[in-house]
């Protein structure tokens, strides 16, 4: 019996980590045959996927001319402002508007091109309709839409699953095989994929999501969603690790890979990407100097986890070295951070150091919630003391949709000062017991299942979808 065979995008670490490092890709193998498609060039990936007998192809350049993206960035504004009706656009574009470059007077004509358009959408309904379907004739006369045709042509495929619906690339197959009639479905990789990325020409035949909150947000967004039943809740696959003791080694063992002492308690602190949050060393720096003032015990040291989207070098150019920190980073590619291979080693470096760290720093961070998997106090900077004045845009991202229900859990302990951040620091080491109490109401409100099989559960959901 011939196997149907299916197009899955692998666009950078997220989907490596989601669809082949859980084993996703080799179950799905047993019924039906993957036909890989990676958006970038990497020989031991490459040779990795092969030896399993993998079929691999390589996405076309993906460039579309201005007067297409002008179109775009018009539909993006409604999406987000009408469709997607999220608090969370407006709080993060307010907070990085203050570190934008561009000149004032540009920024004041950009906003109101924008207030512009937003009353143009509110006055005048028949205005996006018309965007909308002159994008659908122009996006057909673009040479990379073509390009993108011809391609899948070539591939015979019956079907599409993807981790990555919102990115342009997939987003271009996955209307072209709508088109055509071929059935597509989608996992969505991150809880705050949702809310955070742009417009998408077509809705999926399926999803799946972490949490009711994702599905909401889909029903919200997709109404004729919810009336086709067409949203599966299966947890979060990346979180299946926490639960496998193969993932994650001994204490001793992690000690000596990392070069850490063996004599101190570690405290893990996990940096967020310069894009997001370009003042964050000063909260490290704030750490630094509490240890050399004596305020924070000697018995500890700092291991800093770089983010796998950011350069360590940042933060130490900012913070220093010093003998209280020890910098550690998440693999990250050359021409595109993103577009790196996730090792089986790279998975257990971090499970391990979620597993043997004491407490865990974070800002707005998914971070907060693998850490309460293991039960760790969990602190968050609530503070700027750089821009004190502008405290408020800061904390306005800890109110993004996505992040609020982990505030109501009441796991993370937001630090309103420098002070507050430091007492925290110590009373979190002295008495951990008593910050933990809500670790596992935040874990399940945010992924649903505890049990280390959500994996298996997008599986099943896989092989029925493709048999219908």
């Amino acid at each position: 019996m011939n196997k149907k065979r299916i197009l899955i995008p692998i666009v950078g670490q997220g989907s490596i980590t989601h669809v082949i490092r859980t084993g996703m890709l080799d179950e799905i193998s047993k019924f039906c045959t993957p036909v890989i498609a990676l958006l970038w060039q990497q020989d031991d990936l490459v040779e990795e996927l092969k030896s399993k007998g993998y079929e691999i192809t390589f996405f076309p350049s993906y460039k579309m001319t201005v007067e297409y993206e002008n179109l775009r960035y018009l539909i993006n504004l409604w999406y987000r402002s009408k469709k997607v009706k999220t608090p969370s656009v407006a709080l993060q574009k307010k907070y990085l508007n203050q570190f934008s470059k561009t000149q004032k007077s540009l920024q004041l004509r950009k906003a109101l091109r924008e207030r512009y358009y937003h009353l143009r959408f509110k006055l005048q309904p028949s205005y996006i309709k018309n965007v909308l379907k002159n994008e659908a004739h122009i996006v057909k006369q673009e040479s990379t839409y073509k390009l993108f045709a011809e391609w899948l042509n070539t591939l015979n495929v019956y079907g599409l699953f993807t981790v990555t619906p919102f990115l342009p690339e997939v987003d271009l197959i996955a209307r072209q095989m709508k088109e055509m009639g071929m059935p597509i479905l989608a996992s969505i990789h991150s809880f705050d994929n949702i809310t955070k990325r742009g417009w998408q020409a077509i809705t999926f035949d399926r999803y799946i999501v972490w949490n009711k909150y994702n599905k909401a947000e889909l029903e919200r967004i997709y109404p004729i969603l919810q009336k086709e039943l067409s949203i599966e809740i299966a947890g979060a696959p990346q979180f299946d690790f926490h639960y496998n003791s193969a993932y994650s080694w001994s204490r001793e063992e992690w000690l000596k890979k990392l070069r850490l002492p063996s004599d101190k308690n570690i405290i893990l602190y996990s940096g967020g990407p310069v894009s997001l949050l370009p003042d964050e060393p000063q909260y490290l720096k704030a750490l630094k100097e509490a240890f050399e003032e004596g305020k924070i015990s000697s018995n500890y040291v700092i291991l800093f986890r770089c983010h796998p989207l950011d350069k360590v070098e940042r933060w130490k150019n900012y913070v220093g070295l010093s003998p209280y920190i020890i910098y550690d980073y998440a693999p990250s590619g050359t021409s595109k951070l993103d577009h790196v291979n996730v090792l089986k080693e790279d998975i257990i470096k971090l499970i391990s150091t979620l597993r043997h760290t004491s407490i865990h720093i974070n800002v707005v961070s998914t971070m907060c919630v693998d850490g309460c998997v293991f039960n760790k106090p969990q602190i968050g900077p609530y503070y700027d003391d750089l821009k004190p004045d502008k405290v408020e845009l800061f904390r306005g991202m800890y109110m993004q949709e996505h992040y609020r229900p982990i505030l109501r859990t009441n796991t993370l302990n937001l630090a309103h000062t420098k002070e507050e951040f430091i007492s925290l620091v110590n009373n979190t080491l002295e008495s951990p017991e008593k910050y933990i109490s809500n670790c596992e109401s935040c874990v399940k409100e945010i992924i649903t299942y505890t049990d280390g099989k959500s994996t298996n559960r997008v599986v099943q959901t896989i092989e029925k979808f493709f048999a219908s």
